[in-house]
């Protein structure tokens, strides 16, 4: 076996962690390659070779930029969805506060004779 991945895992790799945050680029980078490494093995224990057995795991994986969207809605959208809430939030506070100091007064209710 080879030291390393072959150019085209590091391909996959990098096209598939392109969207998502530099904190947590590396760990899912490192996890799916954990599991291409693994689809390769099976692929191994079936009479491919290594170059055959990486090009099965990458077929198993799928394109590259679907398995990258799939991963970005799990780890970019609910940081964009906290920051909208965050904002609205806020912005609705600062409104509030920021009223011309007139608090709006309930209109009176007369009793009907």
């Amino acid at each position: 076996m080879s030291a390393g991945p072959p150019a085209e895992v590091t391909a996959y790799l990098r096209a598939a962690t392109r969207l998502l945050p530099a904190t947590a680029r590396r760990m899912v980078a490192a996890e799916l390659h954990a599991n291409l490494h693994q689809a390769m093995l099976d692929a191994r224990l079936t009479g491919h070779g290594e170059a055959e057995a990486w090009a099965v795991a990458l077929q198993q994986a799928g394109p590259a930029w679907q398995t990258g969207v799939g991963l970005a809605r799990i780890y970019t959208l609910p940081a964009l969805l906290r920051a909208v809430l965050v904002t609205g939030a806020l912005g609705g506070a600062a409104s509030a506060l920021w009223t011309d100091g007139e608090t709006p007064v309930a209109a009176a209710q007369e009793a009907r004779p």
